[in-house]
Parts: C-alpha cells; sequence; structure tokens
C-alpha cells in the first residue's frame, strides 16, 4: 500500500483512548511488542498533557488559571521548582545593581 510508511497519523482521541484501554486489557506484559507499545502511549499521554497545560497557559480565562498552567507546564516538562521565575518578572527590564547593592 505506502512504499514507505508515514511517520505519524492523526487519529481520533477517543479512539486512541480505546485503543489504550485495549491494549491494557488484552496485552501480555511479558511481550516485546506490548512494552515497546506501552512506552509508546505513556510517551504521547505525557506530550498531551504538556500540550493542555501550554495551550490553558497561554489563553486561560484568568490569571490565576494561566499562572497555575504555567507551573503546571514548567513541571511536565522537568524545569526544577528552582528555576520558575515569577510570571509577573519582566526580564527585559534592566536592574540597577547598584542600588541593589
Amino acid at each position: 500500500m505506502y512504499t514507505t510508511r508515514p511517520k505519524s497519523i492523526q487519529i481520533d482521541y477517543s479512539f486512541y483512548l480505546d485503543l489504550i484501554s485495549y491494549a491494557f486489557m488484552h496485552g501480555d506484559p511479558d511481550d516485546p511488542c506490548f512494552r515497546r507499545i506501552d512506552s509508546a502511549f505513556h510517551r504521547k499521554l505525557e506530550a498531551m498533557e504538556r500540550h493542555e497545560f501550554y495551550s490553558l497557559y497561554k489563553s486561560g480565562a484568568t490569571k490565576e488559571i494561566r499562572d497555575k498552567a504555567r507551573e503546571d507546564y514548567l513541571e511536565a516538562i522537568g524545569l526544577r521548582a528552582a528555576y520558575h521565575w515569577s510570571a509577573a518578572h519582566d526580564v527585559n527590564v534592566m536592574r540597577d545593581l547598584d542600588a541593589m547593592l
């Protein structure tokens, strides 16, 4: 059918969840193919979660929702909390270092 396989396809979200359910109900955890499928499902679910957090961070209805989504997104991508800065922090503002000393 294909001379080369497509690298990715798009499927309906509910169908994707049905595939996950089916794989876990009927899969053999000792099968290497099942382990690859399981790993791929987990990577995809994590990517979908990160995308949801990022979208909410950019388009949330209130500032509180956007700030919470931003923190969730930074945590989901693995950025340690010590490296998070306040959403109100403006990196473009020059600070007077002499005044801070």
